[in-house]
């Protein structure tokens, strides 16, 4: 019995090493990636700061100054040009990834095209040819820029989705180890009952014979505590072990209660940094790619205005436009803050429901996509003298619509045409947006509302982010509406969305 007691206790002792060892070396290997991912991320945020300065830098060379001052600026240049070069030489050195050094290879090319034109703006501006150093900033200079900012804005957005992928599968490497462990307490608590077992038939049922055949010739009772523990004897030496086996059983029991109570305390911690790791990103891009629609729209007013070729006797309605803009810009901020107080996908707090009109949301949506897609032909049909107050939030809504006006543009070959029609369902409204785009696949109709999610085949139309149609599927779940899609490969799309007019009471006070 000793040698099997031994024997159990030496392969438990070997496994519970091998575990740790498992354990502590993954560890090891998730910090190192860390400290890689890490290291590689504050390169690319280093490198973008130099990156908008030297636009800055370039931005200030186009204003009249003394021979000194644009000497300065030129330094200013230089310098930030050498800090560019450093953190790409720095970056180099920490890329792991093929496909990232080849976006990066990418981006170096573009940003010495631009620099290029650059320098040409720089010499224009040093021999007085102001205008003309203006002209090329916003013409070619700017086009090369955005290119070159455009790779690198990729390069950013998937290293940074590389750093939550290792996070997640360091998550799945730790689950994996913990259930290594439950199996060893599982296999301990085995071992133990066959001891017990054992104990029981060769030990534990003789001296219970032993015990009752004495108390029954002592006193006549079948129930009676151990009277042999201090005796010296075998007779006592068997009553201690049996004392010392209840002992042990006890302690066995109390063990096995800390180790589920530890092991469900750990299941939900690493469960509930899995959830705020996806938050966080899904809260990043949405927040990014609705940020980037309002400046979109804010910069083609900015940029008419400053247009040389600009015929406007009036500037105050493109004025006007801008800081309308602008509070959408505030609003949606002070949403998101709002949201990521929360901390929960489950339960967002990024929207304020009051009465409004559809039509004029419609029409604003109008405005502003004509505005941002000189090109497009977007109109309004709704039924004369139709009432479409309903209650909802304006801002999360013109959101939803104006991102679907915004991929009906990108994703299409022709000049674009989008219909927005409205009718009245009796309690709900229904709005259908129909485009003459590329289409979408019928095989990624069930796919494109989900986060991250990039058509492949309208890859060589658009870059996209995978975040346009979550946030429209958002929006239009927050207000207890549907969304249904229908495409034809070559011909367009149409969405049909139906919004309450009155959501249910328990939405209304979420």
């Amino acid at each position: 019995m000793y040698l099997l007691l031994a024997l159990c206790l030496a392969a438990m002792i070997a496994v519970g090493i091998a575990v740790h060892y498992q354990v502590d070396s993954a560890q090891q290997r998730a910090i190192a990636a860390e400290r890689a991912q890490i290291e590689n991320l504050s390169v690319l945020e280093a490198l973008n700061d130099y990156i908008s300065d030297f636009r800055t830098v370039e931005s200030e060379a186009l204003t009249p100054m003394s021979p000194d001052a644009l000497a300065d600026i030129r330094t200013a240049a230089a310098e930030f040009d050498d800090k560019i070069k450093a953190a790409s030489e720095r970056y180099q050195k920490v890329l792991v990834h093929d496909e990232y050094r080849l976006a990066f290879s990418k981006f170096e090319s573009q940003w010495a095209q631009y620099r290029r034109a650059a320098n040409q703006v720089f010499q224009l501006a040093q021999s007085g040819k102001l205008h003309d150093a203006a002209k090329l900033y916003r013409g070619e200079s700017g086009a090369k820029y955005a290119q070159a900012n455009s790779t690198f804005g990729t390069l950013v957005f998937r290293s940074t989705e590389s750093l939550i992928r290792d996070v997640e599968a360091k998550n799945t490497d730790a689950r994996k180890h913990l259930l290594k462990i439950d199996a060893l307490i599982v296999a301990m608590i085995v071992v133990t009952l066959l001891c017990l077992i054992y104990v029981d038939t060769v030990i534990l049922r003789p001296l219970t014979h032993l015990i009752r055949m004495a108390g029954n010739a002592v006193a006549g009772k079948d129930n009676l505590r151990l009277p042999w523990l201090s005796r010296g004897d075998e007779i006592g030496t068997l009553s201690r072990t049996l004392e010392k086996i209840q002992e042990s059983t006890a302690s066995l029991v109390r063990n096995q209660k800390l180790a589920t109570a530890k092991n469900t305390i750990l299941q939900r911690a690493l469960a509930n940094e899995e959830r705020l790791n996806n938050f966080q990103k899904t809260f990043r891009s949405m927040a990014t790619h609705e940020f980037r629609t309002l400046l979109n729209v804010i910069d083609g007013h900015a940029q008419r205005l400053l247009s040389p070729r600009n015929e406007e006797t009036d500037a105050s309605p493109r004025y006007i436009k801008i800081r309308e803009a602008v509070a959408k810009l505030n609003n949606l901020i002070q949403n998101w803050l709002e949201a990521a107080q929360s901390a929960s996908l489950d339960d967002p707090k990024f929207g304020k429901r009051a009465e409004l009109s559809l039509v004029a949301l419609l029409e604003e949506v109008r405005g502003v996509g004509s505005d941002m897609f000189p090109n497009a032909t977007i109109t309004v049909q709704a039924p004369e003298g139709i009432d479409s107050r309903m209650i909802g939030d304006s801002n999360v809504l013109f959101h939803a619509f104006i991102n679907l006006v915004s991929n009906a543009t990108k994703y299409t070959i022709a000049p674009p045409t989008i219909d927005m029609s409205l009718s009245d369902k009796g309690e709900a409204f229904e709005v259908t947006l129909r485009d003459n785009g590329t289409g979408i696949p019928e095989a990624e109709l069930k796919e494109i509302f989900q986060m991250s999610f990039r058509s492949r085949s309208n890859a060589v139309l658009e870059d996209g982010s995978g975040v346009g149609l979550a946030v429209v599927y958002a929006a239009i779940e927050f207000h207890k509406g549907t969304i249904d899609v229908a495409s034809h490969v070559g011909v367009g799309t149409t969405f049909t969305i139906t919004l309450p007019k009155a959501p249910a009471l328990e939405a209304a006070t979420a």
